[in-house]
């Protein structure tokens, strides 16, 4: 493994983005350097996603793309990792025989013992799909893109079986870590320059419940806390179903660190829909969610996602969600086309909603959401923000970009000494993505 030029490549959630920054420490660790070019690397590892065809297309493109590669650059190793190995594990093998690892969700742990075998000359591919409970990087630092910015995962797998995932399939039963384990790769992280984390799960709000020992999400807050060093914290995702009142009332008394944005997927607002999509909760159960957050933490804000055209959908279906849309007032949010998932239940469903109906459905929704989305940006103006500088705007260079406490993206300008600090900046414009603002007090 020892100077390896590796070539990294991520599709899908965030959950994804963190065992990718895992698996880069691992092999730093074993002595490999990272580069930005493909065609510079000796190793290519591809970290694939399942839960939209989109992805897996894009994934089997760059596979397609890397055979003549494989085939003429002789110590050249190509590797597939993530839910799509752990899903597709063997069909991946048989129609890309030039591939040499394939990688599930539960064995990234072992990569650089698996990457040391193909080395030594086994036979490829080289299929590694276990059904461990757990996977554990040990001490390894994540590689960051950004020294200050953490993942954190804190539990894996689902428990839930909402017709339309596969990400019980592809990341098993809900594994979560013990607190004290969690706090020692906190502190590790913010000894490394952390100063947010954001906390992992598929179903966050579920955190410890297969521990069996009263831990919950808001007790791993209160756990965090005290940790000298850490600015911020946030936690992603969040189930309606699952959401408690103690949860946001920890969030109001741990105000200053635990930032009051919640990403809680509504995917429906017709109950027809939410049933057949087996997502357990009611449209009157998220709107008391809703009620009972901005109740005990009034500062909160809500971010969702959406399925548009899934199965049996009528337009009385679609406009339940686009009031339950205006009724909440998301600060912002993603809308998806529904797109059949072979191994899902709802593969049995007739996928009977017509793409152009989709299409059209995913354009008002979304034009929706950004009419919400820029006004309630615009009520931002004149309120100054505590944001985390996080490097130059992508658009111009000579502003700084960050993200306030509710995770509203801001650009202001700014000297680079503040990229990876908290600063003031006072809000003077905004668009339906992003605010403008000046350092308070210039």
């Amino acid at each position: 493994m020892t100077n390896d030029k590796v070539y990294l490549l991520t599709f899908g959630c965030q959950m994804n983005k963190y065992d990718s920054a895992m698996v880069a420490g691992l092999l730093r660790d074993a002595g490999a350097v990272f580069v930005e070019n493909a065609a510079d690397a000796t190793l290519v590892l591809i970290n694939t996603c399942s839960v939209r065809a989109h992805a897996e297309e894009r994934v089997y493109n760059h596979l397609h793309l890397l055979k003549g590669r494989k085939r003429h650059t002789p110590g050249f190793v190509l590797g597939v990792m993530g839910c799509m190995a752990q899903k597709e594990g063997e069909k991946i093998a048989a129609r890309f025989p030039w591939v040499d690892l394939i990688v599930g969700t539960r064995m990234l742990d072992q990569l650089p013992r698996l990457l040391a075998r193909v080395r030594d000359g086994a036979p490829t591919p080289l299929l590694a799909i276990e059904e461990k409970a757990e996977i554990s990087f040990g001490e390894t630092l994540a590689r960051r893109e950004l020294r200050f910015l953490s993942y954190l995962s804190v539990m894996r797998g689902c428990n839930k079986r909402c017709t339309y995932c596969v990400v019980p399939h592809t990341r098993g039963v809900e594994a979560s870590r013990p607190i004290p384990e969690v706090l020692a790769e906190a502190t590790r992280l913010v000894d490394d320059g952390v100063i947010e984390i954001t906390l992992l799960g598929q179903t966050i709000d579920t955190y410890g419940r297969d521990l069996r020992d009263d831990t919950t999400l808001w007790k791993l807050l209160r756990a965090l806390y005290p940790i000298r060093g850490l600015k911020r914290i946030r936690f992603v995702t969040s189930h309606p179903r699952e959401c408690r009142e103690e949860l946001f009332a920890t969030m109001a008394e741990l105000g200053d660190k635990a930032m009051p944005f919640v990403h809680m997927p509504p995917q429906s607002g017709s109950d027809p829909i939410l049933r057949r999509m087996g997502r357990g909760y009611t449209r009157q159960r998220y709107l008391e969610v809703v009620a009972a957050a901005r109740t005990l933490c009034p500062e909160v804000e809500f971010c969702g996602d959406w399925i548009v055209g899934f199965s049996g959908e009528t337009e009385e279906d679609f406009a339940q969600s686009l009031s339950l849309l205006e009724e909440v007032r998301f600060q912002h949010g993603y809308v998806f086309k529904y797109s059949v998932r072979e191994g899902t239940p709802a593969q049995k469903l007739p996928d009977d909603v017509p793409a152009a109906v989709k299409q059209e459905r995913h354009a008002r929704l979304a034009a929706a959401q950004e009419k919400i989305s820029l006004e309630r940006n615009r009520s931002r103006i004149g309120v100054t923000e505590e944001v985390l500088a996080e490097g130059p705007s992508k658009s111009n260079p000579r502003r700084l970009t960050g993200r306030t406490r509710t995770h509203r993206l801001i650009h202001f300008p700014g000297e680079a000494a503040l990229i990876g600090k908290l600063a003031a900046v006072k809000v003077t414009g905004a668009t339906a993505l992003s605010l403008k603002g000046e350092l308070a007090g210039c």
